[in-house]
């Protein structure tokens, strides 16, 4: 009984239990539960491939056209805009220069807009094929589109990202190989944005700037510095020799007079042979933009009190501080010899433009006097008190040989009368070098040595030079120059020519070792 009960009153636990409804599953008919392994095909039409490229049209191995190849420059993807650098470049190369003279100002303006992408490969890139267009083409082609490489130039010069900036001095380099005579011609855009690679101005128009620091650089400040006044002077040498072509062909063009209101005679005179003779009685607009392309000289005048004091100031950072008891060398480390380089090169370079301006015009000759009334003195101390420096042994080897020799002309030759006009003494500077040339073993460094020094003896300008006793005493032993086992002929011709004019100083030795001479000559035949 008892077991009959536990079993119905589990029954009746189970059957209060709620219960899930099955799910009722419904079976597939015959012929429904087969896979169907048909599809549907829609076609898919791309515009740019049904248009038809011209046969003479110029394409890349991909089939695009210049203008395709603009519009990717243009990507947001970074591979998309490297890879279209590449197939231009494949134009470039694969088709002649004529082919693209129509699209110069297109190219021009879609590689030139890339010196401002972010990626520094691209900017790179950009650089090789902007060198490689401009390399073919003519200062002609190139004059009206300059404006824009030139804006461009500009902008990647003063970009807040200073990758960008530190790149646009290849960009310049690129200009300063193909087109220097654009940059000399826009000059007075480009040389501010050097100042602010450098410097910071306290106020907007200011005449006081301040030298910068840039920090998380892989550059260090000398470095850095040494880089902006290597393409600076490289910038002034372009100034400089586009200054002197024009100079140099304004002679050779027809006499060009330009009439006022109140002029009522034109004088058409010459002393020399038949000259053309222009006259336009109507105002020439072109005349009046051709001098705002050069630089002015308020803004030249402007530009040099900013920038002759920054030099000095970043050559005092690096300078050695030495106090000089005697002449002696002062060493200096590579970095600072390129930096003082630079720095000599610019400051040469202005003295040189200076002088290619007319020197009758009363402004210049104001500027002139400013120039050495304000620069004089800070430059004997700065560089010259602390003159001759030394980085390597071998100083006279052949890459250093042509500054040297320009230096030394431009030092004795040049601005030896301004130097004892104002009471500075190249005596000791005289003797080094009469010095190096007797004992140095390399032939060329002392032929380029006995060359300047006979320039300085038989230049009638130089009379406060041909005082100096160490010029007599040079000149009484270049006999014993003849005596030596071998001789350069340059040697020989300079004493062939001082012994004409300094005879009487040479004749007692020639006198006494004529004999000794003459034996030697033997001796060569």
């Amino acid at each position: 009984m008892s077991k009959n009960h536990k079993r119905s009153k589990r029954l009746k636990s189970e059957k209060a239990k709620v219960k899930l409804k099955a799910k009722t599953i419904h079976q597939l008919t015959k012929g429904l539960n087969a896979t169907d392994t048909s599809f549907k095909v829609k076609k898919i039409l791309i515009r740019e491939q049904l248009k038809q490229r011209d046969e003479t049209e110029v394409l890349s191995t991909r089939k695009l056209n210049i203008d395709d190849l603009l519009t990717r420059f243009r990507h947001h993807n970074s591979t998309v805009r490297q890879d279209a650098l590449k197939q231009l470049k494949d134009i470039l190369l694969q088709n002649p220069p004529k082919s693209l003279h129509s699209r110069l100002n297109s190219l021009l303006h879609g590689i030139a807009a890339l010196s401002l992408d972010k990626e520094k490969e691209i900017r790179t890139n950009s650089f090789h094929a902007l060198n490689f267009i401009l390399g073919l083409i003519s200062n002609e082609q190139l004059t009206p589109l300059r404006k824009i490489i030139i804006s461009y130039l500009s902008c990647a010069m003063t970009h807040i990202d200073p990758r960008v900036k530190e790149d646009s001095l290849l960009f310049l380099d690129v200009l300063v190989q193909n087109c220097n005579s654009a940059l000399a011609k826009d000059s007075h855009k480009i040389l501010p944005n050097f100042l602010g690679m450098i410097c910071k101005l306290h106020n907007e128009g200011s005449s006081v700037a301040q030298l910068t620091t840039t920090l998380h650089s892989k550059n260090t400040n000398v470095k850095w510095r040494i880089k902006v006044l290597e393409r600076l002077a490289n910038l002034f040498t372009s100034i400089v020799s586009y200054r002197k072509l024009c100079i140099g062909t304004r002679s050779s063009m027809p006499l060009f007079v330009k009439t006022k209101k109140y002029t009522r005679f034109i004088p058409v005179y010459s002393d020399s042979a038949i000259q053309f003779c222009e006259i336009n009685l109507d105002e020439d607009i072109s005349i009046d933009n051709r001098e705002k392309e050069t630089l002015s000289i308020e803004e030249f005048v402007k530009y040099v009190n900013l920038l002759m004091p920054l030099m000095s100031d970043i050559w005092l950072e690096v300078c050695p501080d030495e106090k000089i008891e005697s002449y002696t060398e002062i060493t200096i480390l590579s970095e600072t010899a390129a930096l003082l380089k630079n720095v000599i090169v610019i400051m040469q370079s202005i003295v040189e433009y200076i002088d290619t301006l007319d020197q009758d015009d009363y402004s210049v000759k104001c500027m002139k006097h400013w120039f050495k009334d304000t620069f004089h003195e800070k430059y004997m101390k700065n560089f010259l008190s602390r003159f001759p420096y030394g980085i390597i042994e071998n100083w006279y080897n052949s890459s250093t040989l042509p500054q040297l020799t320009k230096l030394l002309k431009t030092l004795f030759l040049k601005a030896g009368p301004v130097w004892y006009s104002n009471c500075i003494n190249l005596n000791h500077t005289l003797r080094l070098i009469i010095e190096a040339s007797s004992r140095l073993p390399n032939k060329e460094l002392q032929s380029h040595l006995y060359l300047i020094i006979g320039d300085i003896m038989l230049n009638s300008n130089l009379n406060e030079l041909h005082r100096e006793k160490i010029f007599e005493s040079f000149v009484t032993i270049l006999p014993s120059l003849l005596l030596k086992p071998s001789i350069d002929d340059v040697v020989i011709r300079m004493i062939g020519q001082i012994v004409i004019r300094f005879k009487e100083w040479i004749r007692e030795e020639l006198i006494a070792k004529h004999e000794s001479i003459i034996g030697k000559l033997y001796e060569f035949d």
